[in-house]
């Protein structure tokens, strides 16, 4: 067979990885039975007699035919039952052993992450001291941008190349590179100002521009307040081009990268509908590729917000999302957007809300530019955690990034702690700004009816109540209280219950 990926029933069989996946999630296997796997799967079907499977797994040695069973019923046991109880590794009497005829699937098309470059910023001729701030505020830029695993950062002595050469941003595209940062340095008096820009390589199209002011005599400061604020715009504004760029492309040419990109402002959907068509691209993306692991890890969220904002997820349903969670984490386990993902998904599906915050804080330290981290750990520290930090998380990453796609979780999510608080009056300001930044957020009418009802504002409360049920009217007051069963006592009855007591007196049907 000349193709590297062969599946038969779940499982996908990748020979260059040595690797075994069943529905996305690795089968461990020892060398041996792999070897033996690859001899059965390559014989399309057909019986292999046990000289040909021990000349497969010990090559050049003399085994007995024991070793052989042994081997057979630890792949046996790997792999399972099919679906009609029987092995999926047949025994041929006298013979051998049998596998079912295998598909061939194609290679997998190498996943097109796109390519971002910082290019040296521009300082005025002979003036070294701005000329050494430059390339600092680059080099930090680099090196907090390569924190991101959802694209690919050129290296600094490929992005100084860049400039050296001459090249502008057509010639840039033409090396592969789909996104180009770049800046300039001027002083004015004992002030600085930064100018950055990001610009679309293709088509030389300008995606966002800001300048920063800062004094000079605090250099590494105002360095760190400009790399964090840049950092901050770039993340989101790529992803949204991204998905620009993925919702143009024909669906026959569709690679597992541009399925999630297509799948990202779906799974935040408010319907039972969208969300499962985010789920559907999703397992599409990772029957693609197995070993995505961002991909894993958004599609065991999405099964998660099933269970938060629809009618509750199915058993079935919220083990496959655990699966996809440990899945993602064995893929990806250097990516911590992978990990904050995946600690929420064991926190609100497996119970596991001490992993989850230990997870959380380990992301949080590994890359605390990226705004999704950040309001995922600032979630839980909220409902379950540290308070007041969790607050302050959330402000943080609404300060980083405020063009985010999805500000307005953090916007409630900074309402949800002021209503823990107490601070009700707090609370509906910032739930009226969630609001007014995604009109079909149910995560905003919650917060803000649980405080008008806290305040007295019972005709508020009921009038946001009747907008909850407007967009989701199989919500109860019974399923607030089944999404609360997740988080563990006291937080659960100290804050969690705040919002059902709130809900109800707002008039929520029990």
């Amino acid at each position: 067979m000349g193709t590297h990926n062969i599946s038969f029933g779940p499982f996908v069989l990748d020979r260059a990885a040595g690797s075994v996946q069943r529905d996305g999630v690795a089968v461990p296997l020892g060398q041996r039975a792999f070897d033996l796997l690859v001899a059965l799967v390559e014989a399309d079907g057909a019986a292999v007699d046990k000289d040909a499977l021990m000349a497969a797994a010990w090559p050049g040695l003399f085994v007995e035919e024991a070793n052989l069973s042994v081997q057979i019923a630890a792949l046996r046991k790997a792999l399972g039952k099919a679906p009609d109880g029987q092995e999926w590794i047949a025994t041929v009497p006298r013979v051998g052993y049998r596998l079912p005829r295998p598909t061939r699937l194609p290679d997998a098309v190498p996943m097109q992450r796109p390519t971002v470059a910082v290019l040296p910023f521009t300082t005025p001729p002979d003036d070294r001291e701005q000329a050494y701030f430059a390339d600092g505020v680059v080099e930090d830029l680099i090196t907090a941008l390569s924190r991101f695993r959802t694209f690919a950062v050129v290296s600094r002595n490929a992005s100084f190349g860049y400039r050296e050469r001459g090249l502008d941003a057509a010639a840039i595209a033409g090396l592969g590179v789909r996104y180009v940062v770049e800046g300039m340095v001027r002083r004015r008096g004992a002030q600085l100002r930064v100018s950055v820009r990001l610009v679309e390589t293709a088509g030389a199209t300008q995606l966002w521009a800001q300048q920063f002011d800062g004094d000079g005599a605090a250099l590494f400061d105002f360095l760190d307040a400009v790399v964090v604020a840049v950092v901050g715009f770039v993340e989101p504004e790529v992803r949204r081009a991204e998905i620009e760029r993925a919702r143009r492309k024909q669906p026959g040419s569709l690679d597992a990268y541009d399925l999630y990109l297509r799948a990202l402002p779906l799974f935040r959907g408010t319907s039972a509908e969208v969300r499962a068509e985010a789920i559907r691209l999703l397992e599409e993306s990772i029957r693609l590729d197995p070993g995505f692991a961002t991909a894993l890890a958004h599609a065991a969220w999405a099964y998660e917000r099933q269970e938060t904002f629809g009618l509750g997820a199915t058993p079935e349903e919220r083990a496959r999302a655990v699966q996809l969670a440990e899945a993602a984490l064995v893929a990806g386990p250097d990516d911590p957007l992978v990990q904050a993902i995946s600690g929420l998904v064991l926190m609100a599906l497996g119970g596991q809300w001490q992993r989850c915050l230990a997870m959380m804080g380990e992301a949080v330290a590994a890359n605390p530019n990226n705004a999704t981290i950040l309001s995922l750990a600032a979630f839980c520290n909220v409902m379950f955690g540290d308070l007041e930090f969790g607050r302050e998380l959330y402000l943080k990453a609404l300060q980083i990034s405020p063009g985010a796609l999805d500000n307005y979780e953090m916007l409630v999510g900074v309402g949800l702690a002021d209503l823990f608080r107490g601070d009700f009056a707090k609370s509906v300001e910032w739930s009226l700004r969630s609001v007014a930044a995604n009109g079909e957020w149910l995560g905003a009418y919650w917060a803000l009816a649980a405080a008008y009802a806290h305040l007295e504002r019972l005709d508020e409360a009921r009038a946001t109540v009747a907008a909850i049920r407007e967009r989701a009217p199989h919500l109860r007051v019974s399923s607030m209280i089944r999404n609360g069963s997740r988080f563990p006592e006291p937080y659960r009855s100290q804050r969690h219950e705040r919002i059902v007591a709130g809900l109800r007196k707002a008039g929520l049907p029990e």
